[in-house]
């Protein structure tokens, strides 16, 4: 994108208070509603004994450590740095745009759960989606930082998965 279409969805925003306040509901009850969902999904393995806790535990540390790592390698500017305006809220993070740690975590998880819950992954991969657009509306992200994120996160479940059945 550019900065005249952020410029544009910012604006926007602000000129329409309302949606302004629900997209800051929907990008951080998002964030949180996966955490929660996340911590409940690992009490209700440790509370059943399953030895899927391990990988439950593993597999997002994994996907949340190396791509850290990732980001800060590629440390790729903002869009609100690269092209010049102020996202819709406050932010003044430099660089680690890509890939955005919001959506590889959030990836990560919705397969982990998915793997043990499918429905909860279901609902869990609906709220990485509702995180990776109000990334992009809100001026945080590029719209392929958000897509490699998930991507990103979501491959590298599959495969700490993948890896923990050949071990079994």
């Amino acid at each position: 994108m550019k900065a005249a279409q952020y410029r544009k969805i910012i604006g926007w925003f602000e000129e329409h208070p309302t949606a302004r306040q629900l997209l800051h509901l929907a990008a951080r009850g998002s964030v949180a509603a996966v955490y929660l969902l996340y911590a409940a999904l690992l009490v209700l393995l440790a509370w059943q004994r399953s030895p899927a806790i391990w990988p439950g535990l593993g597999v997002p540390a994994v996907a949340f450590l190396s791509g850290t790592a990732l980001r800060a390698g590629i440390n790729r500017p903002r869009p609100y740095e690269a092209l010049s305006f102020q996202p819709l809220f406050p932010k003044d993070t430099r660089g680690k745009s890509m890939p955005s740690r919001h959506c590889f975590s959030a990836a990560a998880i919705a397969v982990t759960a998915g793997m043990n819950v499918p429905l909860l992954g279901v609902v869990l991969g609906g709220l990485a989606l509702v995180i990776a657009f109000s990334r992009v509306l809100e001026g945080v992200h590029y719209p392929s930082d958000v897509v490699v994120g998930l991507v990103y996160g979501a491959a590298v479940a599959g495969l700490g998965f993948w890896a923990w059945n050949l071990l079994q």
